[in-house]
C-alpha cells in the first residue's frame, strides 16, 4: 500500500511524503532521501522493491525539487533549485525521522541517500545523532564533482548565494551519464518533475558539506554501505574513496566498475539492489 501526505516542516514549510508500506508486519524502515533534480515519484521502484520485501519505505520531496503538484508551472519554475539554507534539509530529514516513530514506533529506521541526498545522509550521520539510524546506505554520493566548478567560480559563487539564495543556474549534467538504462533516461527528459536547476547557495553549500563529510568520516559510528559507481561522470569516485578511508570497520564499500550514477537504475541495477536488500537484512 502507498500513502501519500504532506507534513509541516520546523518553519511551516509543506513536505511531501509518500510511504510505501508492505502487506505483512514490517521488518524495518528504509528513509530515503533523493538526488539532485528527483523527486519521491522516481523512487518508486526502489521502494517497491524494499516494500516487497518486507521493508517500509518513506521519501519526501526535497525543498526545490519534486512534482510540486499545487503550483502552476510558473510557480515551479521559480523554486526550482532554491532553498533557504543546507541547514534546512537537515532539520527536513530530523522531522521526517521523528513522524516515523510517530507512523511506526519501535520499527528499526535505515538512512538511504543517493547522490546529493547521500551528501545529505552522511552528514547527517556526522552531525546528528546517527543513533537514531540502524543502518545507512550511500548510494554514489556527490562528495566532489567530476567537473567541479574552478575554485574563484565556487567562492564567486559562495559570495552571491549568501546575498541572494534564490539566483539559480543550469547545472548542465547529462542525461545520458545517470545511467546506461535508455528508457530510464527518455522517462527523466518526459516526466515533467526532473530538472536541472541549482541555486548558487545550494550548490556552494553542498560543495562544503561534501568536503565535512570527508573530513568527518571518522564519525559515522552504525553500519553503513557505501557504494560507488566506477564509470561515474557526474560525482567524483575518488572523493567517495578518499571518503572510506577515513572510516571504520562499521563501513563496507562496494564498487561497480563499470556502472554509472544511478546504480539503483542502471543496467546492473538487479545486482545492486540484491546488495542492499543483504545489507539491510543482515543482523551482525
Amino acid at each position: 500500500m502507498t500513502r501519500y501526505e504532506e507534513i509541516k516542516a520546523h518553519d511551516g514549510t509543506s513536505l511531501r511524503v509518500a510511504r510505501f508500506e508492505p502487506p505483512e508486519k514490517p521488518i524495518g524502515v528504509v528513509q530515503i532521501i533523493h538526488g539532485f533534480g528527483e523527486g519521491l515519484a522516481h523512487y518508486k521502484e526502489i521502494a517497491s522493491y524494499f516494500a516487497s520485501n518486507g521493508y517500509i519505505c518513506v521519501v519526501h520531496d526535497q525543498r526545490g525539487f519534486g512534482e510540486m503538484p499545487d503550483m502552476t508551472p510558473k510557480e515551479r519554475k521559480k523554486v526550482r533549485g532554491v532553498i533557504p539554507g543546507y541547514a534546512y534539509l537537515l532539520e527536513d530529514i530530523n522531522t521526517l525521522r521523528a513522524k516515523i516513530d510517530s507512523w511506526y514506533p519501535g520499527v528499526p529506521v535505515i538512512l538511504f541517500g543517493h547522490s546529493m541526498g547521500a551528501n545529505i545522509a552522511a552528514n547527517c550521520l556526522v552531525r546528528c545523532d546517527s543513533q537514531l539510524y540502524s543502518k545507512a546506505i550511500l548510494e554514489a554520493p556527490w562528495l566532489r564533482l567530476y567537473r567541479p566548478l574552478p575554485k574563484l567560480a565556487t567562492t564567486v559563487a559562495k559570495l552571491i548565494g549568501k546575498a541572494n539564495s534564490r539566483l539559480t543556474i543550469s547545472a548542465k549534467l547529462d542525461l545520458n551519464d545517470i545511467s546506461r538504462n535508455k528508457d530510464i533516461i527518455e522517462h527523466l527528459k518526459n516526466d515533467g518533475i526532473y530538472h536541472n536547476r541549482i541555486s548558487l547557495r545550494l550548490y556552494a553549500e553542498v560543495v562544503d558539506a561534501g568536503e565535512y563529510a570527508i573530513l568527518n568520516a571518522n564519525k559515522i559510528s552504525i553500519p553503513t554501505l557505501l557504494l560507488c559507481p566506477g564509470a561515474d561522470k557526474i560525482v567524483c569516485t575518488e572523493a567517495i574513496r578518499e571518503f572510506f578511508k577515513q572510516t571504520g570497520d562499521n563501513v563496507m564499500l562496494i564498487e561497480y566498475p563499470d556502472a554509472y550514477h544511478c546504480l539503483h537504475a542502471d543496467t546492473i541495477n538487479a545486482d545492486v539492489l540484491a546488495a542492499m536488500l543483504d545489507f539491510v537484512n543482515k543482523t551482525v
